[in-house]
C-alpha cells in the first residue's frame, strides 16, 4: 500500500456504531463506511472488523495520520482506555494495533472534546471562545473549550459530567444513583423510565421506542420525557452558573426527541440559572447534527498529535 497524499481518516467509535471516514487537509469527506460497534463481542474483534473497514475504505491508498474519537475516561497521550461505561472493553490500547497494522501515525480524542473541536471550528460554535459541547448519545459527556483551548483538567478527566448528581435517589447507572446521566442519557431515558414506571416500561424499553410512544400521545411516555428534561435543564443550570460559557450546544437527543424534552429542559435552565432567560440564547443545537462525529474524528486527525 502507498501512503496516500493529503488524505486522513477519521474513526468514530460510539456504543452502539462506529464509523470510519477518508477524508483530506481541507476536512472534505471522501467516503465513508459504518458499521455496529457491538462492544459485547470483545475488543480484539472489534479491532478485526475496523481492519477490514480499514482496508476497503481507504482502497489500497494508506493516509498517513488516523484520528480516533471514543468515550473516555483514557490517556489520549498513550491511547489507552480505561473501561469506557458503554464499551466494556477493560483497560486496552487503541493506537498499538492499528500502527502495527497500517504504519500510519494514530491520534486519540475523547469524543465529546472532538466534538467540541468540531463544533468550535466547523458548526455552532464558531466565533465564541467558551462553548461546551454535550454529546447526548448514548451516554452524556461534555467537551470544554476555555479561552479557545481545550480543557482537559489536571488528569484528563475533565467533562465527565453525566456522573455529577442532580438527586438523591435515581436509576442505578455506573455505580450511581441519581446521575445527570442516568436521567438523560440515551440509556440512562430508558433506565428511568422503569424506574418511574415499572408497571409500564422494562429495562429493555428503548428511548426510541419511549419517543415514539410520546408522539403517538402515550402519557405515561410524555411524562418519562418531561421529567427528564427538567432533570437536563437542572445541570444545564449548573454548567452555566459555573463556567458562563458562550454556548452550550446540544447533541444527539436534542433534536431526535419530542420538543416536550427540550421544553422542559429549557424552562428549568432558565428558572434555575443566574443568567435566566438568557439561557435560551446561550443553549442551542449542534450544528452538525448527524455529522459531527465524522468532522470531529477527521479534526481529531489534522491536529497531527496535539494533545489536549
Amino acid at each position: 500500500m502507498n501512503e496516500a497524499e493529503g488524505r486522513i481518516l477519521g474513526i468514530d467509535i460510539g456504543g452502539t456504531k462506529t464509523a470510519v471516514v477518508l477524508g483530506d487537509e481541507d476536512l472534505n469527506i471522501i467516503r465513508r463506511r459504518e458499521f455496529p460497534t457491538e462492544p459485547n463481542s470483545g475488543f480484539k474483534s472489534f479491532v478485526e472488523r475496523l481492519s477490514l473497514e480499514i482496508d476497503v475504505l481507504v482502497e489500497r491508498e494508506v493516509p498517513a495520520r488516523a484520528g480516533v474519537s471514543v468515550g473516555g475516561p483514557m490517556d489520549s497521550n498513550t491511547g489507552t482506555l480505561y473501561n469506557p461505561p458503554h464499551l466494556r472493553w477493560g483497560t486496552v490500547n487503541i493506537v498499538q494495533p492499528l500502527e502495527e497494522r497500517f504504519h500510519f501515525s494514530v491520534t486519540v480524542q475523547h469524543d465529546a472534546r472532538a466534538g467540541a473541536l468540531a463544533e468550535s471550528i466547523l458548526g455552532a460554535g464558531r466565533g465564541f471562545s467558551n462553548i461546551v459541547f454535550l454529546t447526548l448519545g448514548t451516554g452524556l459527556g461534555a467537551g470544554i473549550i476555555i479561552d479557545s483551548k481545550v480543557y482537559s483538567g489536571s488528569k484528563g478527566l475533565a467533562g465527565e459530567v453525566g456522573h455529577m448528581r442532580v438527586a438523591e435517589d435515581g436509576p442505578l447507572l455506573f455505580g450511581k444513583n441519581g446521575s445527570w446521566e442516568s436521567y438523560c442519557g440515551g440509556t440512562g431515558i430508558s433506565l428511568y423510565a422503569s424506574y418511574r414506571f415499572p408497571e409500564r416500561f422494562t429495562r429493555r424499553t428503548t428511548t426510541e421506542e419511549i419517543a415514539g410512544m410520546a408522539l403517538k400521545g402515550d402519557t405515561y411516555a410524555v411524562t418519562v420525557l418531561e421529567e427528564s428534561g427538567t432533570y437536563f435543564g437542572k445541570g444545564l443550570a449548573v454548567l452555566l452558573d459555573v463556567l458562563d460559557p458562550d454556548r452550550i450546544i446540544l447533541g444527539n437527543l436534542a433534536w431526535r426527541l419530542p420538543g416536550v424534552w427540550l421544553e422542559s429542559a429549557m424552562k428549568e435552565a432558565v428558572g434555575e440559572s443566574l443568567i435566566g432567560e438568557e439561557a435560551r440564547e446561550r443553549v442551542v443545537l449542534s450544528g452538525l447534527k448527524d455529522k459531527i462525529g465524522d468532522y470531529a474524528a477527521l479534526i481529531v486527525a489534522s491536529r497531527r498529535g496535539r494533545r489536549g
